[in-house]
């Protein structure tokens, strides 16, 4: 491991990330309060990364076994990353066709918004596992590629998040277009530049272990309770992390009032506030641990959700954003915490799997998050008939789910982990072999 790998790596994690940028911080927007989309229906397109990340264990236990053209993951990394940014661009455009004509637009937007999916999940186990390889034999790289790769993320989304709402004013189809273009091409050359050269080709030095059927590989998941309880804890956290992406916008618009471009810089005051702890956090992780960053980046969220709720019955924006970057100050330190504590969650001979099972997890609860906060929001507005209701029920949902998240970590052991899935992976593969 080396500098220049870990700016590389940066430079994929950026150039994926962004593509998801305008889908979550623009077009849900438009489609919920401009268009009047049900919150359930633009919920699912918006979740197709997350409702697809089960291909996230599938990739990274093939890759972990047949390498193409002497590499494991960059194949994947540069595959992944193009449908991803050729995908999220074309979801502008299926949106405009589906408010048009409903029968042919469903069908575009269902394949772009899939492109889209397919193209995160394919790249980020990918690199993810990428970074696992390279850091085997040098744990000490681990934090601090992490940290470097998330704040190089965080930054790029603010900036990404205030070019397009400069683009964006005065609203136009035209420039929601030209808007969602120029992430594409960023994000292109993003993801080539970044993974030319970047992964040495495969030496045969140490047996991968991995699953000859995609079966097999879940069950020698299923079969390690560490595993399963850390699943579930990531499920928990990022299931009620996410559940305001494509909610914060709309209620902005409809309960205070604010135009596209105001709410489309939502992002960029959640991602300063990100961007902080994330340059503060490395170091409180270091010298008071994992577990207890975390839960500390919990507290921090639930107060800033308690604010967010505030802000909507006095009707105040200006203290709306204030919550919103008190919600990325608590997110970054989760972020950086657990990114951290899930890259140990691993074994060398098989670090795409388990690096696969941890993304499931994280994208499950993204998608799990998204669709139950529209479900809740459409149900509370027709029952109540209160913009407000349906979108406080949810962030009242995700308080308490970061409680429960809170309460399982203290059960969850990176030794106990590494002890369980030594034996497990080794019973499952010899009984598959049979």
């Amino acid at each position: 491991m080396n500098w220049r790998r870990v700016l590389q790596l940066a430079l994929v994690h950026v150039g994926v990330s962004i593509t998801v940028v305008p889908v979550t911080s623009t077009l849900n927007r438009v489609m919920i309060a401009d268009m009047g989309m049900s919150a359930l229906w633009v919920s699912i397109l918006v979740s197709a990364p997350y409702l697809l990340s089960p291909l996230q264990v599938w990739v990274g236990n093939w890759a972990d076994r047949y390498p193409i053209g002497g590499r494991h993951r960059s194949p994947w990394i540069v595959l992944g990353g193009l449908m991803a940014s050729f995908g999220s661009y074309l979801t502008a455009h299926a949106v405009y066709m589906l408010d048009a004509h409903v029968g042919w637009g469903v069908i575009a937007a269902l394949g772009s918004f899939t492109l889209w999916g397919v193209g995160v999940n394919v790249a980020s186990v990918s690199y993810l596992s990428l970074l696992s390889d390279l850091t085997h034999d040098a744990p000490g790289w681990r934090s601090r590629t992490v940290s470097l790769m998330w704040t190089a993320m965080i930054l790029s989304t603010i900036a990404t998040a205030l070019g397009i709402a400069a683009l964006l004013e005065p609203f136009s189809e035209q420039a929601l277009y030209n808007a969602f273009g120029l992430v594409w091409m960023i994000a292109s050359v993003l993801v080539l530049v970044g993974a030319g050269g970047l992964e040495p080709a495969a030496t045969g030095r140490g047996a991968r272990h991995s699953a000859d059927h995609p079966l097999d590989a879940y069950r020698a998941l299923a079969g390690n309770p560490s595993a399963r309880r850390f699943f579930v804890y990531l499920l928990l956290v990022l299931l009620s992390i996410h559940a305001q992406d494509v909610m914060l916008e709309p209620y902005g618009a409809d309960v205070l009032g604010m135009p596209v471009a105001q709410t489309t810089r939502l992002t960029s005051i959640w991602g300063v506030g990100v961007f902080m702890t994330l340059l503060g956090g490395l170091p409180v992780v270091r010298r008071f641990g994992k577990k207890r960053s975390a839960n500390w980046g919990a507290a921090v969220v639930i107060a800033a959700f308690g604010g967010i709720i505030a802000a909507g019955l006095t009707g105040l924006p200006t203290a709306f954003m204030a919550a919103v970057w008190v919600l990325g100050l608590g997110g970054g330190l989760m972020t950086v915490s657990n990114l951290s504590f899930m890259i140990d969650m691993t074994v060398p001979e098989a670090a795409g799997l388990y690096m696969g099972a941890w993304g499931v997890a994280n994208f499950a609860g993204q998608a799990l998050g998204n669709i139950i906060s529209g479900l809740v929001r459409d149900v509370v507005l027709r029952l109540t008939q209160a913009p407000a209701a349906g979108y406080i029920a949810v962030f009242g949902i995700e308080i308490a789910g970061l409680i429960a998240a809170v309460w399982l970590f203290r059960r969850i052991s990176v030794e106990e982990f590494q002890r369980d899935a030594q034996v497990q992976l080794h019973e499952v593969l010899a009984l598959a072999s049979d």
